[in-house]
C-alpha cells in the first residue's frame, strides 16, 4: 500500500532510525544524524529529509580516528563534510567528503540492520 501526500503524490519515505552496513552505522532522528564506522566518526547538522527523487544532501562533520589508544587531549577538531544520499527499495548508497583534499568515503546501508564495528587497529 502507497501512502498518499496532501498534494496527491506518495508520501516521502521517513529516513529516521537505524542504518547499517558493512563496518558503518547510521542513526537518523528529528535533530540530525550520528555515524559511526570502525576508524571514524560524523554527525549530520540539522534534520534529515529525502526530496522527491529519494535524495539528500546535508552538512555535518567527519573526523578520522587514528589506530590504537588515543589520549582524550589529542583529539583534533572535526572537518566539516558534506553528506549527500539516496534511497531506493530500502537501501541507502551514502556519500561522506570532509573539507580538503580527501576523496568522499561510500557506503551502502540498509534500515534497521545493526552492525558490528571493530576499532581500528
Amino acid at each position: 500500500m502507497v501512502v498518499q501526500a496532501l498534494s496527491g503524490g506518495p508520501a516521502p519515505l521517513s529516513i529516521e532510525g537505524q542504518w547499517g552496513g558493512d563496518h558503518v552505522q547510521l542513526v537518523i532522528d528529528a535533530h540530525g544524524g550520528r555515524l559511526r564506522t570502525d576508524c571514524a566518526s560524523g554527525t549530520v547538522a540539522g534534520p534529515v529529509h529525502l526530496n522527491d527523487l529519494g535524495s539528500f544532501s546535508a552538512p555535518g562533520t567527519f573526523e578520522l580516528h587514528p589506530p590504537g589508544p588515543q589520549r582524550a587531549d589529542q583529539g583534533a577538531a572535526p572537518a566539516l563534510a558534506r553528506f549527500v544520499g539516496e534511497v531506493r527499495d530500502g537501501v541507502m548508497r551514502l556519500s561522506v567528503t570532509p573539507d580538503g583534499d580527501v576523496a568522499p568515503l561510500l557506503f551502502q546501508l540498509r534500515k534497521g540492520l545493526a552492525s558490528t564495528l571493530v576499532r581500528c587497529l
